[in-house]
């Protein structure tokens, strides 16, 4: 194993000189850095953690907690976005430690993290209205990034996506083709998303001077699709429906398709697609019209925001708000005439 002090001796450095350079301190110049990290690449080395904390009081390792032990196996998209962030971390020289947080007991992993320093930093995902996690970290000062944003204006950094701006459009263009009888799916009432997404909902309709009557807040599931379609299609019915996610319109398609309902002619539907959802929007039948915005294109904005921020970035300079793109498709069409 290579060690610190071969490294020096292969640069003709000192041990003090190429361990400031690993570090990121500010004194040593980007040249010679450069020349430190590329060497330690080439010779593999590994440094030793437990004494870089000791120096520098850092770990070198980034946490994100999971809401449950099963959120993996239940979205496993997950699993592909924690790997590009490990990735992207490690290109920067952190490690990632990934958690679980335990039934009933959700800020327990975030008091160990900060109790222990075990990381220097977290990724949170999935933000809630109120988020006890944003609240006890900025109690605590602890760094953290969060995947989405809370409400409003905010003072952490965030990579989110225009929610508003997704419902706007979707609304908008179902409007410019007739209908006036809209229904919204979105997810929990208790997830900042879906009311961002509601509130644009509202506020588009009503400057058609129409009510947005039809608003249920949801798991973003199949069956949770085809359980609202079939209320809502049962009675004064919707000539169109948007969904907060494909699974949501996989059922909505289902529903449609027991009642005799044609999508595209009689009932318009549009979803979100993060692209990672299976099937894919373009190989439904219709194929989907959805707002789009890449789940995965969060990592490696998440992993630089994290790392700028643990070299002392200021955190309102760490957000960024991605822009959705409408993708027209056969699922939504002219409305019906009664």
């Amino acid at each position: 194993m290579v060690t610190l002090k071969d490294l020096a001796e292969h640069l003709g450095l000192s041990q003090a000189t190429v361990s400031r350079a690993l570090n990121g301190y500010p004194e040593v110049n980007e040249k010679t850095r450069r020349r430190v990290l590329e060497a330690s690449k080439q010779l593999n080395y590994l440094p030793n953690l437990g004494a870089r904390k000791l120096a520098t009081g850092k770990s070198g390792m980034v946490g994100i907690v999971l809401k449950s032990c099963d959120e993996l196996v239940q979205a496993p998209e997950y699993v592909r976005m924690i790997a590009q962030i490990s990735r992207h971390l490690g290109d920067a020289g952190y490690d990632l430690l990934i958690n679980s947080a335990r039934q009933g007991n959700a800020l327990d992993s975030f008091k160990r993290f900060v109790a222990g320093r075990a990381v220097d930093g977290l990724i949170l995902n999935t933000p809630e209205v109120d988020d006890e996690r944003v609240a006890f970290l900025q109690e605590q000062g602890f760094p953290f990034v969060m995947h989405g944003r809370t409400a409003g204006e905010v003072s952490y950094p965030y990579y989110d996506i225009d929610n508003y701006d997704a419902l706007v459009q979707a609304s908008r263009f179902l409007l410019d083709l007739g209908h006036r009888r809209i229904a919204l799916l979105t997810g929990p009432a208790r997830q900042a998303f879906a009311l961002e997404r509601a509130r644009a909902f509202r506020d588009t309709l009503a400057q058609e001077g129409l009510a947005a009557e039809l608003i249920a807040f949801d798991d973003s599931s199949e069956e949770v699709g085809y359980h609202h379609a079939r209320l809502w299609l049962g009675g004064e019915a919707p000539t169109a429906i948007i969904c907060a996610s494909a699974p949501q319109a996989q059922g909505v398609y289902r529903a449609a398709g027991e009642l005799g309902i044609t999508i595209g002619r009689e009932l318009s539907v549009i979803a979100h697609d993060d692209v990672v959802s299976l099937p894919r929007t373009e190989h439904f039948d219709p194929p989907l019209t959805v707002t789009r915005s890449s789940f995965m294109d969060a990592c490696q904005p998440l992993a630089e925001m994290m790392v700028a921020l643990l070299d002392g970035a200021e955190p309102r300079s760490l957000q960024q708000v991605a822009p959705v793109e409408l993708i027209v498709r056969r699922s939504c069409g002219p409305c019906p005439r009664p």
